[in-house]
């Protein structure tokens, strides 16, 4: 009993130390958005749904929480993850006030996402990052290549900008 309450006596100023610093795990609620697929009206529309991140940090946890989708919790028979084609988060940068997000996701010849497909998560992406006010303009990229927008348009994908 006395080397336990000795190890508490130690480690708990140390604990006080660092709680101040926030690396005892500070956090902020943000919002992710999940594609509505089961509506009972017509349409198609984006849902809010909450999650908490670390505060110091937010925008990759985010992100990575967009595309894990909705908890069971959430009614997944009503509610999707507008991630399409196995995709991974690669990348969150931020300069000035332009978020360039990264993804890579395989390609298989069986398997076409769509153009609704990538616009909804194009849509859903920029939306959850541009909730931070830091945030003004977005770069969605996914293996190195704008699937959305013009892309669409000409039929190809558009390699995303070295520079941004």
């Amino acid at each position: 009993m006395r080397a336990q309450l000795f190890h508490l006596l130690c480690v708990l100023p140390l604990v006080l130390l660092l709680l101040p610093l926030g690396i005892a795990g500070q956090t902020r609620e943000v919002t992710v958005y999940f594609w509505e697929f089961n509506r009972d009206e017509p349409g198609d529309d984006m849902i809010p749904f909450k999650r908490v991140v670390n505060a110091k940090s937010p925008l990759r946890p985010t992100i990575e929480a967009l595309i894990a989708g909705p908890t069971e919790a959430e009614s997944t028979d009503k509610y999707a993850s507008v991630a399409y084609g196995d995709m991974k988060l690669s990348d969150v940068r931020v300069k000035g006030t332009t978020a360039r997000i990264d993804f890579v996701r395989g390609i298989r010849e069986d398997y076409n996402p769509g153009d609704l497909q990538t616009l909804r998560f194009e849509a859903a992406v920029i939306r959850t990052a541009k909730q931070f006010p830091n945030i003004k303009k977005v770069i969605v990229c996914v293996n190195g290549m704008n699937e959305f927008g013009i892309g669409l348009v000409e039929g190809r994908p558009k390699p995303c900008p070295a520079k941004w």
